[in-house]
């Protein structure tokens, strides 16, 4: 076994009786079932060391699904008993519902783990990936618990990128979410690379400055790095002059300007702790690369945990990661991050 394949094993196993607690006692009862497909060098990965770390679990069932009858599929995950538990192993995504059918799963007491787009994800990445599923749910949970402490109470965040470009929020900060994918909770359900924290300013005319660009995703949700670029930030939101401002980001800030009334407005501020992933091991899928230990922000009016903010008639579609090149972030007068680590 070469040391990829003992990391894949290594994750697995513990995702599997760490994150989802499958033998804990009062889960050990309920089915367990992998739905997997084999085309890509991930998700090949992944079916084969969850299919081997399963062996041992006599309610456990794996599905190819190259092979199974979608109809059926649907009919046979939404059948399952309370507490059982899905995981789905995706090269792109499973299409088995209008909706996403995790949420649907959520919905009946089925809990659901997800890997998907993992044929976005590059050859040379693959052990990348493994680096970014492995097993840190207790320091997620230590570092949350310090960031939402100075959150929840902040008056002020600060965010410096390395050339000087500043972001200013200020006034106070909604009540700070967070998944750590410890499954003990009400949504036991997410997708893997895991681990984020969200807040956003309880008052949008209190957000503004300026930050500095260096990746946003390109058509295909795949992170397109670029030659640093400057937006700027008026009362959240975003505009930018900047001659280098590459043609693909020019073409997303017109797309959604176009369906939000002529406006591009960031709302959440991100906060993502997974030391496994860097500017210097990065995976190519942007719902993975945006776990990376850094801050981002999301180019968007939609929001459904804090919804009741905006009018039900203003129209909220979309949600675009987009990365900052950030050297320094203040909690009111306390340093939190500086050159790509949390200092809490």
């Amino acid at each position: 076994m070469n040391t990829i394949e003992q990391k894949y094993l290594e994750a697995t196993k513990n995702i599997l009786e760490k994150n989802l607690k499958i033998y804990d006692d009062r889960y050990r009862a309920f089915p367990v079932v992998l739905v997997y497909d084999l085309d890509s060098p991930i998700s090949r990965e992944l079916s084969k060391w969850y299919i081997e770390n399963l062996k041992n679990h006599s309610l456990s069932e794996v599905i190819d699904f190259s092979s199974a009858n979608k109809e059926d599929l649907k009919t046979k995950l939404l059948s399952l008993q309370e507490n059982s538990t899905v995981i789905l192993v995706q090269s792109t995504n499973f299409m088995l519902d209008d909706f996403r059918i995790r949420l649907n799963l959520n919905n009946a007491w089925v809990w659901c783990l997800e890997h998907r787009h993992l044929a976005y994800i590059y050859d040379d990445q693959v052990e990348n990936y493994a680096d970014a599923i492995e097993y840190n749910t207790p320091l997620y949970e230590e570092l949350w618990a310090k960031l939402k402490n100075l959150s929840d109470s902040a008056k002020t965040m600060t965010f410096i990128c390395n050339d000087g470009s500043t972001l200013k929020v200020e006034w106070w900060f909604e009540d700070m979410k967070l998944n750590t994918w410890n499954y003990e909770w009400r949504n036991r359900w997410w997708n893997f690379p895991i681990w984020e924290n969200f807040t956003e300013a309880c008052d949008f005319s209190k957000v503004n400055g300026e930050l500095t660009i260096y990746a946003f995703p390109d058509e295909k949700l795949q992170v397109e790095f670029c030659e640093p670029f400057k937006i700027k930030i008026n009362e959240s939101i975003i505009t930018c002059d900047d001659p280098k401002c590459p043609p693909n980001f020019r073409k997303i800030l017109d797309f959604i300007a176009l369906s939000e009334n002529n406006e591009v407005m960031f709302r959440e501020l991100w906060f993502w702790l997974n030391s496994g992933i860097s500017r210097e091991k990065p995976i190519a899928d942007v719902n993975a690369y945006e776990r990376i230990a850094w801050f981002h922000l999301s180019l968007w009016k939609k929001h459904q945990i804090y919804r009741a903010k905006m009018h039900k008639n203003v129209v909220q579609r979309y949600h675009i990661d987009i990365f900052p090149d950030i050297k320094e972030i203040f909690i009111d007068d306390k340093l939190v991050f500086v050159k790509d680590k949390f200092l809490i």
